[in-house]
């Protein structure tokens, strides 16, 4: 077997092959022994029909498997004599395939670039401010005051902002199928109703039936709805408002062991205290990878960026079936939606492809007890043995994807503690 490497670029390599007659004709041979074995032959025991007539018989058929054997053996051997570690399947073309003569190749494939990451360490970024006003915890206060109401029936007035229409209601896109639900609970003013929405159904009372269109938005947390038109169809049962409790020593008491509102406010400014600070831990170690990534660029690999989008599509997907959506059913433009896609998954890419650079740089490295002790932590989160979990992870290589992601966030915390961080006033 002689080949030829060439660079097309960082991440690109193709090679040309040719191999020897005499190297396909032992192939030739031991794929025939192969056939041999499992051939039924009129007139002959398994095993015992001349191999000539095995070949005569299965030419074709011997000649592809061959060409395919040897295509992978050789570029694998290759690639191990080069030390390269191609992602995904090579694409093969250019092949030239005669009986007595070399048989000719070429393939093509992606390699993962050879980075050598600069400007790490000392990153400047500013950290938020985690200092918590006495307004964010009076909205914190009125948010459990309002999630501990009750909803009693609005008696002789229309529905207003913040009551909730007990409503069998039916959606007509302009493309796609209909959809709807019998006595749903439609809370108007809900941030996630379009405010057209919202507006139809102001002043509905019970008995109502409603019928109007709404333009949703492009940006619609549905994407089978975003920027299409819809007929809604609304019969309203029930117009239902809020009861909201005071806000008192009562209502304090009612939440759990505070003695007074003194104490759930003091109670509510620790937790809002916590959530804020780490929240500024988190984009503090946002910032510090962006910058990074952005002092040093590299060439991504299509394989592995296409590989990100169709994780992030099924993810979608999984969110569709979760909401009870049938993607299947629905109209959907995949290639934008694809699309959409794109940008996240290339910085997604690019920062793993970062992280593990500096990891190589600084030396660092994952052992099995961190491996089995995050394994036993997300089991012990899904309510899974952890045995299973395990087992289920190493049937599908999922161990080492679980080392990558500890790796990882390991040195995003080096990164991290080696920043020049300014605390914002």
């Amino acid at each position: 077997m002689r080949f030829d490497l060439t660079d097309q670029s960082p991440v690109k390599k193709s090679m040309a092959f040719e191999v020897d007659p005499e190297e396909i004709s032992q192939e030739t041979r031991a794929v025939l022994h192969g056939y041999a074995e499992k051939a039924r032959i009129p007139g002959f025991r398994p095993g015992k029909a001349p191999l000539s007539m095995i070949h005569a018989r299965f030419k074709k058929e011997v000649a592809d498997d061959v060409r395919e054997r040897v295509m992978s053996r050789c570029f694998r051997e290759a690639a191990r004599e080069r030390g390269l570690r191609p992602l995904g399947d090579p694409v093969v073309d250019e092949v030239h395939q005669a009986e007595g003569e070399p048989l000719r190749f070429k393939v093509s494939f992606e390699v993962l670039p050879e980075i050598e990451v600069r400007s790490y360490k000392g990153v400047e970024v500013r950290r938020p401010s985690d200092r918590i006003e006495e307004a964010e915890v009076d909205r914190a206060l009125e948010e459990l005051r309002q999630s501990r109401s009750r909803l009693v029936t609005a008696e002789g007035r229309g529905a207003e902002t913040g009551d909730v229409l007990v409503s069998d209601v039916k959606g007509t896109p302009s493309e796609g199928q209909p959809f709807g639900r019998e006595r749903m609970f439609v809370e108007i003013g809900a941030e996630a109703n379009p405010p057209a929405f919202n507006e139809k159904l102001i002043g509905a009372r019970p008995g109502d039936e409603l019928d109007f269109t709404v333009e949703h938005p492009q940006q619609n947390e549905s994407p089978e709805l975003a920027g299409k038109s819809v007929r809604y169809e609304v019969r309203v049962h029930e117009v239902k408002a809020r009861e909201v409790p005071q806000l008192d020593d009562e209502f304090a008491r009612d939440l759990g062991d505070f003695e007074d509102l003194a104490a759930l406010r003091a109670r509510v400014r620790q937790d809002l205290e916590a959530r804020k600070k780490r929240e500024a831990d988190q984009r503090v170690r946002q910032a510090v990878l962006e910058k990074v990534m952005v002092d040093n660029p590299t060439l991504l690999p299509d394989a592995l960026v296409e590989d990100e989008i169709r994780h992030r599509l099924e993810d979608i997907v999984r969110r569709m079936y979760v909401q009870g959506i049938d993607p299947e059913k629905i109209e959907l433009d995949w290639k934008k939606l694809r699309d959409q896609q794109e940008d996240g998954a290339r910085r997604s890419v690019h920062a793993r492809l970062i992280l593990d650079a500096v990891a190589r740089a600084e030396g660092l490295e994952i052992s099995a007890d961190e491996v089995q002790q995050r394994i036993r932590s997300d089991a012990e989160a899904i309510g899974e043995a952890y045995e299973t979990v395990r087992k289920r992870l190493e049937e599908r290589g999922g161990a080492e994807v679980v080392r990558g992601q500890i790796l990882r966030e390991k040195t995003l915390d080096l990164l991290t503690t080696v920043a020049n961080i300014q605390n914002e006033e």
